[in-house]
């Protein structure tokens, strides 16, 4: 069996058929999903399916993309409230997704200094969230990794890096940190030659699988949704590159899942 850590399950992208694409799931060996949350709506939408499908799981985070939350300076405290209500319920297995994004995206305001400020101050209440509740982190990390490992390197937390996709040497950095990593269907890109190199490079005991589904559907799905069903591409490509049985790849995943996210076998 598989466990999918990374999929969006709470995004509108299945609202019309999200029964019949966790019984694809099922039927695929995916045996647990995480999912988590992008906003306070997001998280709220993870921890009700995850109480409605047993083996479903929720997290629950903000993304940096909207640290305007914080944009007031008396939002902090009534934030923290509102997410450590989320947090506390059942089947909330991590914080996340967080962490700092710079990459500027197309018709997006600027990544000004202050944008990254807020980012920050997000970041640091959500880290101080997941010590206090005693959870791991979800990580995001886009063109942000020197500024992330700064905020990280006085922190005694754990948590997987969600879709690595950093250099060799932010690589070996997250794995001093002890953090694990998570990878994706763009690994499956032929042109993603560099990913390719990083799955190859990653300890096995430090190696997730996700979908991120919607996003990044791997071959040869790519051009449709993506969903926990397309797992096994990815899981097959890990296996082609660390030239090494397909069976091996789902039970270390899968270990590796259940011990980050203290996951009932």
């Amino acid at each position: 069996m598989f466990i999918d850590t990374h999929c969006h399950l709470n995004f509108k992208s299945y609202k019309k058929d999200l029964p019949e694409v966790i019984k694809r799931a099922t039927d695929n060996k995916i045996d647990k999903i995480i999912i988590p949350g992008a906003k306070l709506d997001t998280s709220r939408k993870a921890i009700e399916i995850a109480q409605q499908y047993g083996d479903c799981f929720a997290a629950v985070g903000i993304h940096p993309h909207h640290a305007d939350l914080l944009s007031a300076a008396d939002n902090a405290s009534d934030l923290k409230n509102l997410l450590t209500g989320l947090i506390i319920q059942p089947k909330v297995v991590a914080v996340g997704e967080i962490g700092l994004d710079y990459y500027q995206y197309k018709d997006c305001p600027a990544i000004d200094e202050e944008t990254k400020k807020r980012q920050k101050e997000l970041f640091l209440l959500q880290l101080e969230l997941a010590q206090e509740n005693n959870l791991p982190v979800i990580l995001h990390c886009r063109e942000a990794f020197d500024d992330l490992l700064n905020v990280l390197k006085d922190k005694n937390i754990s948590g997987v890096f969600h879709c690595f996709s950093g250099n060799k040497q932010q690589l070996a950095e997250v794995l001093e940190m002890g953090f694990y990593l998570g990878f994706d269907g763009n690994i499956t890109y032929p042109q993603n030659q560099h990913l390719r190199q990083l799955v190859e490079s990653a300890p096995f005991d430090k190696l997730l699988l996700e979908t991120d589904a919607p996003f990044l559907t791997p071959v040869p799905q790519r051009g449709n949704r993506n969903e926990p069903a397309f797992l096994v591409y990815t899981a097959q490509t890990v296996a082609e590159i660390k030239k090494t049985a397909l069976d091996k790849v789902m039970e270390i995943t899968c270990s590796n899942a259940l011990k980050l996210f203290r996951l009932p076998a």
